[in-house]
C-alpha cells in the first residue's frame, strides 16, 4: 500500500499552489541534461535529449503483433506510470518511491501516448530517461529505460534499467563514459534485465510468466491500464474523504485569502505605475521651465 501524505503536507501543498498561481515560483524538476523539449512530435523521435530519447523501433524478435495502434490519452498515461512505484532501501529504511520523476512522467505521459497512437503491430516504443530520485541524504540523477507496447489489451513495459545511478564519469577512475561501448539499453524480449528494485506489484500491475521458462520476470511488467486508473481514483476519492469538511474549509478561505492578497498587489501596481507616469510628467515641466530664459 502507498504511504499518503500527511493532512499538514496537504495544507502547505495547497498554499504553495494557491501563492505561485500559473506563473510558478518553481519548476517540475527536469532530467539534468535536457535541451528544449519537443514532446508528441510525429515521427521515429518522439523525443530526443542527448543520451535520453523516446522512440518508435521495429520490433526485433518474432512473436504476436502489437496491438497498435492505439488510443491513450497523455492524462491517462500520466496517472498509470505515476501508480508505479519500486521498493528501495534508503540508509536504514525500506521505502516505496515513485518509478518515475515528475520530469520523467511529464515527458513520458505525452510521447508514450503518441507513440501508441502512431506506432504499427511490427513496432515498438524504446525509451531512456533521466529524473531526480531520492537517496540517503538528497536526490540524484537515476536512468530508467524500458521498451512499451499494447498485447493481450494490456500494456507491457519491458525494463533495460531501474533507477541506475547515472554519471558521465567513471567512479573509479574518472574517465568519460564511452556511452557506444556502454549505452543505456531499453529491455528486450528474449533476455530478463533482472533489475535489483524491481516495479513493485500493485493493484492492475503484475509481472509477465515466461512460459518456456514458467517464471515470472521482475523486469516485465504487465498493466491493466482501465484497473489502474479506477484503482488511482479510489485513493484519490478515498484521501478527500480523510479530510474533515473544516479542514477543506480552511484550505480554500487560504486559497481565497492569497488570491485577494495577489489582487491588492496587482492593484498597487497600477497605482505605482500611474504615479510613475503623472511624476515623469512632472519632471518634463519642470524641465521645460528650467529651460527657459
Amino acid at each position: 500500500m502507498r504511504q499518503f501524505v500527511k493532512y499538514s503536507s496537504i495544507i502547505i501543498v495547497s498554499l504553495v499552489l494557491a501563492s505561485c498561481g500559473g506563473g510558478g515560483m518553481f519548476t517540475p524538476d527536469k532530467p539534468e541534461t535536457s535541451d528544449e523539449l519537443i514532446l508528441g512530435q510525429e515521427g521515429q523521435t518522439l523525443w530526443e535529449s542527448k543520451l535520453q530519447y523516446v522512440k518508435i523501433v521495429n520490433r526485433k524478435v518474432p512473436s504476436l503483433p502489437n496491438e497498435h495502434p492505439v488510443a491513450v490519452t497523455s492524462e491517462e498515461m500520466r496517472t498509470v506510470l505515476g501508480e508505479i512505484y519500486v521498493n528501495e532501501r534508503i540508509g536504514f529504511a525500506d521505502v516505496q518511491n515513485p518509478l518515475f520523476s515528475v520530469g520523467e512522467l511529464q515527458i513520458l505521459s505525452t510521447t508514450i501516448a503518441s507513440g501508441l497512437g502512431q506506432a504499427t503491430p511490427d513496432e515498438d516504443i524504446d525509451f531512456v530517461t533521466i529524473g531526480l530520485h531520492p537517496n540517503a541524504l538528497t536526490k540524484e540523477s537515476k536512468t530508467n529505460s524500458g521498451k512499451v507496447f499494447m498485447s493481450g489489451g494490456r500494456l507491457n513495459i519491458i525494463f533495460g534499467l531501474i533507477h541506475q545511478p547515472y554519471s558521465d564519469k567513471n567512479p573509479y577512475t574518472g574517465q568519460l563514459i564511452d556511452r557506444r561501448l556502454h549505452p543505456l539499453l531499453p529491455g528486450n524480449r528474449k533476455a530478463s534485465s533482472k533489475p535489483i528494485e524491481p516495479p513493485a506489484l500493485d493493484s492492475g500491475l503484475s509481472y509477465y510468466l515466461d512460459p518456456d521458462t514458467g517464471t515470472e520476470r521482475t523486469d516485465w511488467l504487465i498493466i491493466d491500464i482501465a484497473t489502474v486508473l479506477a484503482t488511482a481514483a479510489k485513493r484519490k476519492s478515498d484521501d478527500q474523504g480523510t479530510i474533515s469538511p473544516e479542514l477543506l474549509e480552511d484550505i480554500a478561505r487560504n486559497k481565497q485569502e492569497t488570491g485577494n492578497l495577489r489582487h491588492d498587489v496587482s492593484n498597487i501596481k497600477e497605482i505605482l505605475f500611474e504615479l510613475s507616469d503623472e511624476l515623469e510628467k512632472i519632471n518634463q515641466k519642470i524641465d521645460e521651465l528650467n529651460s527657459k530664459p
